[in-house]
């Protein structure tokens, strides 16, 4: 009995056991950790969950996973429009995120902003965000944010500059969908409004959008004025996304070889207070005329509305048009986007770079340019750009330090003098800054340069004045009297202002003063200059420069094309002429000494 009653009782003891461990076994496996959720994907990257499925990720996942993941069910609340949700979460987020994180939250705070219909609140946030904190992702992210607030707030051109940025950045799909966005919104846009928005300030790529687009978007074209505009467009735009948009228009390019034009337009100030100037080019054009089967026509571009005069043009049947002569009006009359070549004779700031557009000027920052071309190639390495402290004088000396740096990789030291009173103080001024700080005022030293004064690199051993005949008599011999009288002059190089006629009383004091002027002042083409003389006789330096101006315009237009792409230099009136790929005539004046009351050839 007691054997058998032992006998159950360890029996019950071991099943008690082993229910026990399988029980704990149990237990054991329902208390084990879940298997930790895989590494969270770019926190920009396309939304394909719920926000709870997000942030159950979250919970489960260890940093910086788990802010990656809360970030998205942030992005997630937002995309289905639960901005309660993604307010309570970016709190929450808030307190847990590190400085490094702070953009990415600024980024969130602007996308809640907006689900809330507040743009005007999304873009000021946007403002307060370290771009260049971002990743790629981030920033494709940062920009749709900033071109759907531009958007809500009826801005669809600023919102197309936007996204026109974005593009850079995309791929694939996500291209077309932004490229068809960009589309969408300048539809909208009138065409004047979109050709006023071209400008330097803009990318290629968005100045190309609004050529484009205003193109397109004028109703009033004629069929042929049309096709040429669309053949313009793409043979300045070959690889532009908006490509897609002008499929059914020929490829071909505009014929842009070596013009011909049997009617050519000449659009000149020809009364008002530029009468007298635009009477000299005009000379210059019938003169350069003579023998030409071309027929020339006149048009006086005084108080003329650019719109009606063009439309003037067309009616003529002009097939070229040469002008017109101001700025304003360069820019107005390539708003336009006409549809036939031009040969402006200005060079606005903005070139389009169009085909068949292209800029002659005689202008005093390119003469600096020039300038600095020659003095570098005559072996100087550290200029002194002595000018007026004047709005020309600070123009053209800065344009000189650009070109000069350009060239060099070192800065022009550009000094200022204020007047004659003081003229004396800013020589010395100016002589000695080659180690001393320049002040900021007018009248003394400002160096150019990205990154602050540093002192020149080696003693001046130049001086480019930017000063006209009279300012160079009186300053010149302040450049000697202030060095030691037994040191040789500075080399001293000055443009076309400062032009002295060969009958005027010699003056030794200038002897050795070099000067950059068009061939056409040194007895260029000298039986011309004898039919001019005749008959003109009484005809001044400033008219005699412009109607060299106009004859090398009319000259010029059969070798346009040529010159852009790239052909050897074309002698003329007003120096050797080439052509920058944008269009723009650039001139190599001739450089002449002066000796005893003459200007004779100087250094090439």
């Amino acid at each position: 009995m007691a054997t058998q009653y032992q006998r159950d009782s360890v029996t019950r003891l071991l099943c008690t056991l082993v229910l026990s461990s399988i029980l704990m076994a149990c237990g054991t496996g329902l208390r084990a950790p879940q298997e930790a959720p895989p590494p969270a994907p770019d926190i920009f990257s396309l939304i394909d969950r719920p926000a709870d499925q997000y942030q159950a990720l979250a919970e489960r996942a260890p940093e910086p996973d788990a802010f990656n993941w809360r970030v998205l069910a942030i992005r997630s609340a937002l995309q289905q429009g639960d901005a309660a949700t993604a307010g309570q979460q970016l709190e929450v987020l808030r307190r847990q995120a590190s400085p490094q994180q702070q953009s990415i939250l600024g980024v969130l705070e602007a996308a809640l902003a907006l689900t809330q219909n507040n743009p005007a609140g999304a873009l000021q946030q946007l403002a307060t965000v370290d771009r260049t904190r971002l990743s790629r992702g981030g920033e494709i992210y940062y920009l749709q944010l900033q071109a759907n607030a531009l958007e809500l707030q009826q801005q669809p051109l600023e919102a197309a500059k936007v996204l026109i940025e974005r593009q850079e950045l995309l791929s694939g799909d996500e291209r077309e969908t932004n490229r068809g966005h960009i589309h969408h919104l300048l539809q909208s846009l009138s065409p004047q409004s979109l050709r006023q928005a071209q400008g330097p300030g803009n990318t290629d790529l968005a100045n190309g959008w609004f050529r484009l687009m205003a193109i397109l978007n004028s109703d009033n074209l004629q069929p042929g004025q049309r096709q040429w505009q669309l053949q313009s467009w793409r043979t300045a735009y070959p690889d532009h996304p908006g490509q897609a948009y002008v499929v059914g228009t020929p490829a071909e390019p505009v014929v842009t070889s070596a013009y011909q034009p049997a009617h050519i337009a000449v659009l000149l100030p020809l009364s008002g207070r530029l009468a007298e100037q635009a009477d000299a080019i005009r000379n210059g054009i019938l003169s350069a005329h003579q023998g030409q089967t071309s027929r020339l026509s006149f048009f006086d571009t005084n108080g003329r509305a650019m719109n009606s005069l063009y439309q003037q043009v067309q009616q003529a049947g002009a097939d070229f048009i040469l002008g017109p002569l101001l700025k304003e009006e360069v820019d107005a009359l390539t708003e336009l986007d006409p549809a036939m070549p031009v040969l402006a004779l200005n060079v606005p700031a903005y070139q389009p770079g169009l085909p068949h557009l292209y800029y002659f000027a005689l202008s005093p920052e390119a003469e600096a340019a020039e300038a600095a071309r020659h003095m570098w190639d005559q072996g100087h390495r550290q200029p002194l750009v002595f000018a007026p402290n004047n709005e020309l004088g600070r123009r053209v000396a800065t344009e000189f330090g650009q070109r000069w740096q350009q060239q060099s990789g070192r800065p022009a030291i550009l000094a200022y003098f204020a007047g004659q009173s003081s003229i004396e103080s800013d020589v010395r001024r100016a002589l000695a800054s080659a180690g001393s700080p320049p002040p900021a005022a007018a009248g003394v030293i400002q160096p150019l340069g990205d990154g602050g004064w540093t002192g020149a690199p080696g003693p001046i051993d130049s001086v480019f004045m930017v000063t006209n005949a009279t300012e160079t008599r009186v300053i010149l011999p302040y450049f000697d009297f202030v060095r030691d009288s037994r040191a040789a002059r500075l080399p001293t190089y000055v443009t076309s202002r400062s032009y002295i006629p060969d009958d005027d009383a010699p003056m030794s004091e200038l002897n050795g003063l070099q000067l950059a002027d068009m061939p056409w002042i040194f007895d260029g083409a000298p039986q011309l200059r004898q039919e001019v003389d005749a008959l003109w006789p009484n005809a001044g330096i400033t008219w005699q420069r412009l109607f060299a101006f106009g004859y090398d315009a009319l000259t010029l237009i059969p070798q346009l094309s040529q010159l852009r792409e790239g052909a050897p230099p074309v002698p003329a009136l007003t120096g050797e002429l080439t052509a920058s790929p944008q269009g723009v005539l650039q001139r190599r004046l001739q450089w002449m000494e002066y000796r005893n009351g003459e200007w004779l050839p100087g250094g090439q």
